[in-house]
């Protein structure tokens, strides 16, 4: 008798196609956000610091400006920000998108090219990059600033570290300078924990458990931190506000350890925008439902039905925005631009 062999079959995945439209959305809104924030800030004489660039995903979108200064306290990312700044230096483009490909970091070829640019470190005059925190005194030998972006730092770091990081972006800025921040927010203060990036196998933890994790590094896991739009905007505005003790406990400072800072407040928003929300696919749930996006169709008096598209998500996002109280309620992430204040300005925000 000829023996029997299993038929093996690709399994299409059901949900997949919201994935797919999910992802076209971040990529869209992605873009929208930047050019609406961002993008005019960012002249060709403009000298900018990439506070916390990680992997230096942002230099591309900075490459126009006339200096760029790129911190990053993590080695290894440091090194990856080094290639992907000696790729646009020499416009070596096709190491640049093997740079954007996880499996190529896997490869013995990256770990090659992270020891050269470790033991030969870049020299540039267009881009200087330090492997040391974002709040360091160092950085102010580069100058003062027009503009500091800092990405999807504030999340993960804990209440200490935010409020000297305001107090030397103050300190590091120009007159009149901009500092834009991408943080995650919610309406209330909450915490996750997660075992890596990207992940979003989000486990709720306690305050003081996210300033545990926060103190022992990433061998202790992801802390992330979604913050009120109103409590961001006081941290702004004076990072060291006596009230916030109450919310932070042991993670506050009542002054700076590194800056004097004037009494007046440091920073008023100028704009801000809020974007993307979480698919959610589980099997109990309609397929293409979004976790936020019922309750805002409800709010918005639209039928509340499955997000079939793109142009559904981006319309959803863009009413979201039209809105002060909804925008605080909805959308898990903010991009907020704030300018500096002179240090004779005495009207509280």
């Amino acid at each position: 008798m000829e023996k029997i062999t299993a038929t093996t079959y690709d399994t299409v995945d059901p949900y997949q196609w919201v994935t797919d439209v999910a992802h076209e959305a971040w990529k869209a809104r992605d873009k929208e956000v930047w050019t609406n924030n961002i993008q005019d800030l960012i002249t060709p004489d403009a000298v900018i610091l990439d506070a916390g660039c990680g992997l230096g995903r942002l230099l591309p979108r900075l490459w126009t400006a006339k200096k760029i200064v790129m911190v990053e306290p993590d080695l290894r990312r440091f090194l990856h920000a080094s290639l992907v700044a000696k790729c646009l230096i020499n416009q070596d483009n096709e190491l640049l998108k093997k740079l954007h490909n996880d499996d190529f970091v896997q490869t013995n070829e990256y770990e090659r090219l992270l020891k050269e640019i470790y033991s030969s470190p870049l020299k540039s005059e267009k881009v200087h990059l330090l492997n040391d925190v974002m709040q360091s005194k160092a950085i102010s030998q580069y100058g003062n600033f027009d503009l500091i972006v800092c990405s999807h730092i504030f999340e993960h770091i804990s209440l200490d570290v935010i409020q000297e990081s305001i107090a030397a972006f103050y300190k590091f800025l120009k007159p009149n300078g901009s500092l834009a921040i991408f943080a995650c927010k919610s309406p209330i203060l909450y915490h996750f924990r997660d075992n890596k990036e990207f992940n979003h196998q989000h486990i709720l933890i306690t305050r003081e458990e996210f300033f545990d994790i926060c103190k022992n590094g990433h061998s202790a896991g992801l802390g992330i931190r979604y913050m009120p739009f109103d409590l961001f905007q006081t941290l702004l505005t004076n990072p060291f506000n006596p009230t916030l003790q109450e919310t932070f406990g042991d993670e506050f400072k009542s002054e700076s350890e590194f800056y004097q800072l004037p009494a007046t407040p440091l920073f008023t928003i100028k704009q801000w925008e809020a974007y993307h929300s979480e698919l959610y696919t589980h099997k109990t749930m309609q397929v293409g439902t979004y976790i936020e996006y019922p309750q805002i169709q409800a709010r918005l008096y639209r039928p509340i039905k499955p997000i079939e598209s793109v142009a559904e998500i981006l319309d959803l996002e863009y009413q979201v925005n039209q809105n002060e109280t909804l925008k605080k309620m909805h959308l898990i992430d903010m991009v907020v631009v704030a300018k500096k204040m002179d240090d004779d300005y005495s009207n509280p925000i």
